[in-house]
Order: C-alpha cells, then structure tokens, then sequence
C-alpha cells in the first residue's frame, strides 16, 4: 500500500474514534507528562549538586586524622600536614592531571570591613583562611588582576597611620592598638589579594544576608565587591593568640570569586600563607601543607585513584557528592517507575480499545482484504494508528511536563525564600532524555497494539463480509 492512501486511512480512523482513542491516550499522556517532569527535575538537581556544590572532576585529600595528633599538635606537637614530598607523589598518580596544595592559616585571624557595600563595617569575627597557588585562581580573575604576595616587608616607607600611605597602599601596623602598644608603627603596602568561593556567596545570600538585614550579593553589588578593602588581625582573635609572633593588623582586598577558593572563608596567594605561618606558627607550619586538591581526568575513575592516594599514607575527604547522587537517583528511580506503570497501564486499555474497534470493523478489514490490502497492509494500518496515537499522547505528555515546569519555576522564585544554591530554573530538558521520552511513549502505544495488529492480518476476507465467525 502506498504510503499516501495508507496516511489518509490512518487519519480516517482517528479521527472516527476520536472521543475513543482520547479516552485511551489520557493514561499515555499522564504517564509521558510524570516520567519527563521527574526526569527533568532529576536532571535540574544533578547539575546543582553535582555541577555546582560537589563537582566530580577532583578530590580533596588531606593527612590521616586522629584524636591522638589532635591532643598533640594543642600541647605544641608537629600538626598533621601533608610534606612536599607526596605533593610531587599525588601527581605521578595514574589519572591524576593535577594536584592544587593548600596552606592553611595555623593561627587565629578576625576580621571586619564591607563598608562600601552594606553602609557599615560588618565584624566577621574569626576568619578562616588559606592559601592556594595562584596560578589555580588567575584563570577565574579579570585580566591583568594582581594576585601574588605584596610583602609589605619589601617597602621601606614608615607610617604611623593610613594618611602616611598613597596610591591605594595601607599601613601594615607593626601591632594592634591597646594598653601595651599605645602607638604602632608599620609599613605601607598594597593590601593582600583574596578571593572568596561560590558556595561562600551563596551562603551568605541565602543565610547571611537575611539574617542580619544585608542586601544580597547580585552581579552588580559582586562586582561591586571586588576591590572591598578588610581589616584583618593576624595572631589573635577574641580570646585565642598565636603562640609566637606579634598581633597585628594588615589589610585584604577581595579580587574576585573562583571555585579554586576555599568554601567558607578568604583564599590568598600560597607565599602569603606561608609567610604568615612562618612567623606566627613556625616554620612547620609553612612547609607542610594542610590539604590538596587532586583533579582527576576522568571522573569514573575516583575510586581508584583514591585508593592509590590512601597507599601513600594520605586520607580522601569525602564530599558527600556521591551519596547525594545515590539519593537523588533513587528518588527518581521510584517516581519514574511509578510513571512507567501508568504508562504500562495506559497500553493495556489502548490494547482493549484497539480489539474493540476491530470487532466493529471486522466488515471494513475484510472490504480491504477483498479490494486487494495484504496481510501486511492490515497490520500496518493498525499499527500505524497505534503509532500515530502514542506520537501524539507523548507530545502533548512533554508539553504538559514542559508546562508543570514553567509553573513549578514561576512559584519557586517568587514564593520560595532564599537559601543557598537555590536554583533560578529546576529542570532540565535535555533532547537526548526528551527524545527517549518520546520514544518509550510511542514504543508503549506500538506494543499495545501487536497483538490486535496481528488478528486483524488473521481476518479471512470471506468470513469478515459475510459476518461469520
């Protein structure tokens, strides 16, 4: 049968049992609409907690942890650390295409600034702190953006205060202001390069920010943000000192936002670290690093690479990304699985419609069989409209799913307060998942119709005209 008559045929029917095959087709699409909803949803999920908070491209490693090397490191034993020397170990590791040290602050630093941007200095209190390579930060920094360690050390101008210092330099007091040092001296210098994480910016819109009445950090006031001047207090913080050293008071500027930095707290170039812990925790301190980020070339490939990095001695701190894909998996494996039993469901109904419509129609299949129509030609014609059928329930399945989204989105951002990593859209619709969507539904439909295909091709012409059984 040529390919014209036989669409002309198809539609015939379609459009005769219309109210019928809407009836049937209601299940495909109810069951096309949930499964692309949750899948899109699934989709939206994972590329938030496993693009943006626990990306799967790197390891973070750090050295065995124990109570005992707790206790000892506070009476002044060396603290846990990571050498040099398995630093250049990690990078020979098969898989490994790079391998980021991290020197963490070992003293006690407090904070405060932000004037610029909220109309007054917050205290930060005690701020974390740590410092990274910089070739690891320059990438996600504006062009030409100095990041590296301005030592205040290398000016010889004196100051006693910031109007002693031009050209965007600041008095790096010798110490803090009090009773023991009524009147400090330093040197003037441009302040410190930081840079803050995404999940730091995040957190502080969603909680921060709220909960002490500040404006969120949008584009405009991030930007805004970079060149925000701190005051920062080295060697001490509320009741806690360094054990060596003198408090005193530099000065950072944030610079920008890479997902390089640490998550909650202030990253600065790798030889600023080292030269604060120099002097205020000793010389361990700055030459065995705190932690490392290993960033592997092919993701599948964690698990063995973190068994190689457990052999050289080292631990793998877990990030949680892969229980949170295990859960988001699961969840979606049983909402997609009760979509796919209404889909299921859906073709028995569509099989019974088809046999009935057949038993009304025995005299028209044996006309067609008379007038010359093949076996073949029977059986396509039914599956045909079981084709077009389930095409059709699955298109308007997607574009109801697309449309559930839409609301669902709508609602999210106006009714849905803020917090961290809360997402601007919550689906994805991919064209490979839309695709095998479509696929399934019109494969359901197929298959429900094999078998009322395959007894309409059986007709004998003679007994179908004659109305005999």
């Amino acid at each position: 049968m040529r390919v014209a008559p036989w669409a002309r045929l198809v539609g015939r029917d379609l459009r005769r049992s219309a109210s019928t095959f809407s009836v049937a087709a209601a299940g495909i699409i109810v069951g096309v609409a949930t499964l692309t909803f949750f899948l899109a949803l699934s989709a939206g999920m994972r590329e938030v907690v496993l693009g943006r908070i626990f990306p799967l491209d790197r390891v973070e490693v750090i050295p065995p942890e124990s109570s005992v090397g707790s206790v000892l490191s506070l009476l002044g034993a060396r603290t846990p650390g990571i050498d040099p020397e398995q630093i250049e170990a990690l990078g020979r590791v098969a898989g490994v295409r790079a391998v980021a040290p991290r020197m963490r602050l070992a003293f006690p630093t407090a904070g405060r600034g932000g004037r610029a941007i909220f109309g007054r200095d917050v205290g930060a209190g005690e701020i974390p702190a740590e410092g990274v390579e910089p070739a690891r930060v320059r990438p996600d920094l504006s062009p030409g953006t100095f990041f590296d360690d301005p030592d205040p050390r290398a000016s010889h101008r004196a100051c006693r205060a910031q109007s002693d210092c031009t050209g965007g330099e600041y008095c790096f007091f010798d110490a803090i202001a009090g009773p023991e040092v009524p009147n400090p001296t330093g040197r003037c210098s441009p302040p410190i390069p930081a840079v803050v994480s995404p999940y730091l910016v995040e957190v502080f819109n969603g909680a921060i920010a709220p909960a002490h009445n500040l404006p969120r950090l949008g584009d405009v006031l991030l930007r805004r943000a970079e060149g925000l001047v701190l005051e920062w207090d080295v060697g001490r913080a509320g009741l806690g000192s360094a054990r060596r050293g003198t408090p005193r008071r530099i000065y950072a500027r944030l610079v920008g936002v890479s997902p390089a930095a640490m998550e909650l707290g202030l990253t600065v170039p790798l030889a600023v670290a080292q030269r604060l812990n120099r002097e205020y925790a000793g010389e361990d301190a700055a030459q065995r690093f705190s932690s490392a980020m290993v960033y592997v070339a092919d993701p599948s490939a964690v698990t063995e690479i973190s068994q190689q990095v457990r052999a050289l001695g080292l631990e793998v701190r877990t990030s949680g990304a892969e229980q949170m894909g295990l859960l988001v998996t699961a969840i979606t494996a049983i909402l997609s699985l009760a979509s796919v039993l209404t889909v299921v469901v859906a073709s028995f109904n569509i099989a019974q419609v088809f046999f009935a419509l057949l038993a009304e129609r025995r005299g028209e299949l044996g006309l067609l069989r008379a007038l010359g129509a093949t076996r073949r030609d029977v059986a396509v014609l039914v599956l045909g409209q079981a084709t077009t059928l389930g095409a059709t329930a699955s298109l308007a399945g997607v574009g109801l799913a697309w449309g559930a989204s839409q609301l669902v989105n709508h609602l999210a951002r106006t009714r849905l307060p803020a917090f961290p990593f809360k997402p601007e859209v919550w689906f994805v619709f991919g064209p490979r998942m839309v695709l095998g969507v479509l696929v399934f539904g019109v494969a359901a439909c197929m298959l429900s119709a094999l078998a009322p295909a395959l007894r309409a091709a059986q007709l004998d012409p003679a007994e179908s005209l004659t109305g005999g059984v």
